[in-house]
């Protein structure tokens, strides 16, 4: 008798087959449904997008961003491009204009333009002798008094000098004063009139402190193009040559108007050069998929009727599983981005599964109604436990908070588990409509070369049984060897230029970022790490740490600095020195010529010297430092150490634990952002997510295996072709010395899922073929060319899907690319070449029968 499950899908067929728009029409609306959430989804490429909101770097970050407002920059670099001729006048007068027209760009979330420091010097020529070193106050105060007590003993007749050695010349002590001076008025030259100029080019930079986040696509662009209109009203203004290319028309380059241009950089044209890169490259990389997807189809099939039965099959699933996960997931990253082409390459398998039976009972001349139920009823165990095998393979990502994995997992589940839906409810009615309008035919030329695929493994796999499975165990040898090598080393990828993009040489944001490191520190241009201590007064205890830490790790980081760098150090030990100094260089007069007399009068301190504070700073200086409401000198910034590479991730990881090592006065731990700490937990989220996802995916796996099959025969042979095909996986990228890292680790739990849906797909067929009499030999060829032959195109449709991420510039996504295809390779062939030669084996040994000739029926 029919099981339930049997007579539920036979009475499905038979819906299909009598209505089949009515199911047609029910995808339709799933896809319109599904729409308004797909569109709402944003392509973010920040690292920080993969780590989940718990994540210490994540919320340090997002504190430090309410304190302050604005944490990212958006770096201007206005160049005057002429080799020769370059006017700096004209240069900087431009930048003054431009600089005041984005200064009312507050609504576009730029909380303020760092652009010129006159104001500081200012400030600081205001206070020079506050400022001027404490030693050197001291040594000249004493060489001054020293000189005075000499010359009035030398005017007494009666004073008996018995020092050999007199005290300096007053022109010496001159020259010390005029030394100091001169050094603090050459630091100011390093900024032109105050400009952020660059030391060799004639390159002037603008840095706008904006709330916006790296990876807010649409609000970067918004700024860039405010940016832009606000230089074309200063162009006109001025009366300067028009634009004539500008980035927000898209183009690659930043604003050009005759020899101005204005090019862009800093963390958030990072991202968004990253961000184009990737949508760019998904697009292609889904085109790809389609296109090579069709024509493999196509091959398989011989039929054209195929090709649109399965993409029209696709689109309602592949809507609904993007849409429905929206809510959840928010935005795609760099890991999720390119899941379109991978949830086709996928998701496609169990239709293509179908879709092979269906043809198959039609070429015995069945009529479409009793094809629809066989189809049903004959793959759909196989196809579902597939499903699932894939399904929990990528859910098994899911349970980590890691974003990176999680939702990828996500929505990979929910796409296996929907294609897999809509191949017996969209497909069948799909299939029965086509058939209404245009009945198929059978037989004939259109029929030659059918089961092409599966007759190749089967010549593989039978020619010579015993010598394969030699070759596979000797494979299985090596590759675990190379797996566990490589385990004893250090796996990670630590070389952060092999987790991004490749830039081309024309890269103006690499351009610009890079100028601006000829010359600016950290601090300046916003890619030093960030502490907020919670008071002023555990600023003091942070750096006294930070030092201490530095001294014991001297190349952990460098210069630590804060707004109290920028106020003159020492000032209530100077204020006395600096009364008793005006005191003794007044004293001194009588002593000097007319000209010392004079540069003594230039250098005198003032009268009362009083101390300046953090209110005291100029505010263009100090707003950096400058909470929202008000409040100054909590940040403190933590450079890189010199002679250390910040693309060296284990330089990275070092630098975030030094500047974390701080604790406020109560034994907490102060908020700390940036890159580098971004980087340390990404990784620290690998080592503690991925060994979950894959102990997730292995169980969930082990499940299904014992649900799919009933005997511990069969549960066996899934289970070693799976192992088998994973270790060969493994084996091979560490044999091409591949590393892991944020993305590629996803293969391994996925792998389990695709080595045993293979498996499983071919062993019920194999049951199948059993069942109905055949005998091993026979069984396992009819099982390769039916069957075997759809998990090759399934293979192959999956692997299109992965090798399509070497359309991006993204070397992270490429090597997860590698490792995915790899794993597909290695799968298919442990399923459907290793695992027949193991059945005839086993299955068949001590049978009297022979192996057939290829292609023979049973």
């Amino acid at each position: 008798m029919p099981s339930r499950a049997e007579r539920f899908f036979a009475a499905l067929a038979r819906a299909q087959h009598r209505a089949p728009w009515a199911f047609v029409l029910g995808a339709l609306l799933v896809s319109a449904a599904s729409m308004p959430w797909v569109l709402r989804l944003r392509l973010n490429s920040d690292f920080q997008a993969m780590l989940p909101e718990s994540s210490r770097s994540v919320r340090d970050l997002d504190e430090i961003r309410a304190r302050f407002g604005g944490t990212s920059t958006l770096t201007l670099a206005i160049q005057d491009t002429r080799e020769a001729g370059a006017d700096p006048a004209r240069l900087r007068a431009f930048t003054r204009a431009l600089a005041a027209e984005l200064e009312g760009l507050g609504e576009l979330q730029v909380v303020h333009v760092d652009w010129n420091v006159s104001d500081f010097y200012d400030f600081v020529r205001a206070h020079q002798h506050l400022y001027a070193d404490l030693a050197d106050l001291t040594e000249v105060r004493d060489a001054l008094s020293a000189r005075i007590t000499w010359e009035r003993n030398h005017a007494n007749p009666f004073y008996l000098d018995l020092d050999d050695e007199p005290p300096p010349d007053p022109e010496a002590v001159l020259a010390r004063i005029r030394d100091d001076a001169e050094t603090a008025e050459r630091e100011t030259q390093r900024f032109p009139e105050g400009f952020y100029q660059h030391p060799t080019m004639p390159l002037v930079f603008v840095f706008l402190r904006t709330s916006i986040r790296g990876g807010e696509e649409d609000a970067t662009n918004r700024l860039v193009a405010a940016v832009e209109a606000a230089a074309e009203r200063v162009l006109v203004a001025e009366d300067l040559p028009a634009v004539s290319r500008r980035r927000s028309d898209r183009t690659d380059v930043g604003l050009v108007a005759g020899d101005l241009r204005i090019d862009y950089g800093g963390e958030l044209m990072d991202v968004l050069e990253e961000t184009e890169a990737l949508k760019e490259a998904v697009a292609l990389s889904t085109l790809i998929t389609l296109l090579l997807l069709l024509a493999s189809i196509f091959l398989f099939y011989r039929r054209w009727r195929a090709l649109p039965l399965l993409a029209l099959n696709l689109l309602a699933p592949c809507l609904f599983a993007f849409g429905v996960t929206q809510p959840i997931v928010g935005t795609l990253n760099t890991s999720s981005a390119f899941l379109a082409s991978i949830v086709i390459g996928n998701g496609v398998n169990s239709s293509i599964m179908w879709l092979g039976r269906y043809f198959e009972e039609r070429r015995q001349n069945k009529d479409a109604a009793s094809a629809l139920e066989e189809a049903h009823t004959g793959t759909w165990q196989g196809t579902l436990a597939a499903a699932f095998a894939a399904a929990l393979a990528y859910g098994s990502l899911a349970v980590t908070d890691y974003r990176g994995f999680r939702d990828f997992g996500l929505i990979g589940l929910v796409g296996m588990l929907s294609c897999w839906v809509a191949t017996y409810t969209v497909l069948p009615a799909l299939t029965a409509g086509f058939e209404r309008l245009r009945p198929m035919a059978f037989g004939g030329a259109a029929e030659e070369g059918r089961g092409v695929y599966g007759v190749l493994f089967a010549r593989l796999a039978l020619a010579s049984p015993r010598t394969l499975l030699g070759v596979s165990l000797v494979v299985s040898l090596v590759t675990l060897g190379a797996t566990l090598w490589a385990a004893r080393q250090d796996p990670l990828e630590y070389d952060f230029r092999n987790l991004q993009a490749e830039r081309s040489a024309e890269s103006r944001v690499a351009w610009v970022n890079a100028r601006v490191g000829d010359w600016a520190d950290e601090t300046l241009s916003g890619s030093a790490i960030a502490i907020l201590a919670p008071t002023n007064e555990d600023v003091p205890r942070l750096i006294e740490q930070l030092e201490a830490y530095r001294s014991e790790h001297p190349d952990a980081f460098g210069a630590v600095r804060t707004i109290d760098h920028m106020l003159p150090s020492d000032q209530e030990a100077k204020v006395p020195v600096l009364a008793e100094l005006r005191r003794l260089m007044l004293d001194a007069r009588p002593y000097l010529s007319e000209a010392q007399q004079a540069e003594i009068d230039a250098h005198l301190p003032p009268e009362t010297v009083t101390p300046v504070g953090l209110d005291d700073l100029p505010a263009s200086v100090a707003r950096s430092f400058t909470e929202r409401d008000g409040s100054r000198g909590r940040l403190v910034f933590v450079e890189h150490a010199d002679g250390q590479s910040t693309w060296d991730g284990r330089y990275m990881i070092a630098w975030a634990e030094g500047a974390r090592v701080a604790r406020s006065r109560d034994g907490s731990e102060p908020p700390v952002a940036g890159v580098a700490v971004v980087f340390a937990d990404l990784i620290s989220s690998i080592f503690s997510e991925a060994p979950l996802a894959m102990g997730a995916s292995f169980v969930t796996v082990l499940a299904l295996v014992l649900f799919s099959f009933a005997r511990l025969r069969e549960r066996l042979y899934a289970l070693v072709a799976m192992l088998v095909g994973v270790v060969w996986m493994t084996g091979s990228l560490a044999l091409l010395g591949v590393k892991l890292n944020f993305l590629n680790m996803m293969a391994f739990p996925i792998t389990f899922g695709i080595g045993l849906e293979y498996a499983v797909n071919y062993l019920k067929r194999y049951q199948q073929e059993r069942g109905a009499g055949r005998t091993v030999t026979d069984a396992v060829r009819a099982a390769l060319e039916g069957a075997g032959g759809a998990v090759v195109l399934c293979s192959l449709t999956t692997l299109i899907g992965y090798i399509s991420l070497y359309t991006s510039s993204n070397q992270a996504l490429n090597s997860f690319g590698l490792a995915m295809s790899l794993g597909e390779i290695t799968c298919l062939l442990a399923s459907v070449a290793a695992l027949p030669a193991l059945l005839v084996a086993i299955e068949g040994r001590g049978t009297t029968e022979e192996v057939s000739k290829p292609g023979a029926e049973g």
